[in-house]
Order: C-alpha cells, then structure tokens, then sequence
C-alpha cells in the first residue's frame, strides 16, 4: 500500500513539474492593466535589451482581445540592402530590425519597399503583449483595424563582455530539480514494490 502511494505522489510531481515548465515557456514582452503607456509592465528582457522602451510607448490599443504597444520612429539607417534597419524611437534610443527582403513599410501612405526607405523616413509600428518583436500593419493607418501585422524580428544590441552576464536572460529555473525528484520518487515506489514482490 506504501508503495503505492509514494508511486502515485512520484507521478503528480511529475506532471505538475511537466505543467510548470510549459507555462514558465510562454515569452511575455510585457503586461498590462490598463489601456496607457503608465500601467505597462515590461518583461526584464524587454527592458534588458532596450531600457529606454517604455519612454517610447506612444499609446496602447487592444484588437481582438490582444494588447499592443505603439510606437513611433524615424529610419535612422539602412544597412545592408535592407537587411537591417535602424530606427530611432519617438521619445528614446534607437532599435534595429531585421525585415525579411520582401516586406514593405507605409510611409507617409504610400507602400515602400525596404530597400526604398530613406534616412528620416517616419514609420509606426507596433509590439505585442506576447511577442517580442516589431510588427508592421499590412494596411495604411486609416485601415489599421482590421489590418494584419507583419513580424519583423529586433535585434538584440552587443553588450561588451563584462555586462554581457548581467543582461542575460535569467533561463535556468528549479523546474530540473523537481522533475528529477519525481523520477526518484516514482523509482523509489519501483522499488518498493519489486522488494514487496521478492
């Protein structure tokens, strides 16, 4: 009977370990209570990459039960053909993307071709609440609302060495231990029971 419960115990432990590390995976770029720039609460990784980001919230807008953060730039360079696109925030720093070769930009109404920006070319772009990256409406502004967004992935900034350990990302977690302590538990009732059976 012994047995049977400490094998029972062992595979509770194991799943709720299994629960935990599926929900810790989800990568939040920040969260919100309310619809300004004041109530966001930015992921450390949002803020360790950019720390200036949330001076540079312009507003929040919510579409289909989603929230995102607008923001507002100025193309500051266009490196490499395109490849990489520097953009300076309304409001603090700079952010570099990544657009894939094919995407295009509205600027001031008129789709645009990467490769077409100009330096000081101005562009509004937007990052989801559950998505770190910069997201471009398909549409012009005035059909922002039923427009789709491209992704268009950010560039995370070199830090020298030395500060390169402290604005890592924080990605090793007890979960491990738990899910070897379950394995144990559920080898100890193995166990347990072969020793009841001999």
């Amino acid at each position: 009977m012994r047995s049977e419960i400490v094998l029972r115990f062992g595979c509770l432990l194991a799943c709720v370990t299994s629960l935990a590390s599926a929900q810790t995976s989800v990568d939040r770029s920040f969260n919100s209570v309310a619809n300004n720039c004041q109530d966001i609460q930015w992921s450390d990784k949002a803020r360790q990459m950019y720390p200036t980001i949330a001076a540079a919230c312009q507003s929040v807008e919510e579409r289909g039960g989603k929230k995102y953060v607008k923001f507002q730039g100025t193309v500051g360079r266009v490196v490499d053909s395109g490849r990489q696109l520097v953009v300076d925030f309304k409001g603090g720093g700079e952010i570099t993307l990544t657009p894939p070769p094919e995407t295009t930009f509205y600027v001031d109404g008129r789709r645009t071709k990467v490769t077409q920006l100009q330096r000081g070319d101005a562009l509004n772009f937007y990052i989801a609440e559950d998505r770190l990256a910069a997201q471009f409406p398909e549409n012009a502004e005035t059909e922002i609302v039923n427009s789709r967004f491209v992704v268009v992935p950010i560039v995370i900034p070199e830090v020298p060495g030395e500060q390169l350990a402290a604005t890592l990302p924080a990605t090793a977690s007890s979960l491990p231990l738990l899910g070897l302590g379950g394995f144990a538990f559920l080898s100890l009732g193995a166990m347990l029971r072969y020793r009841r059976r001999g």
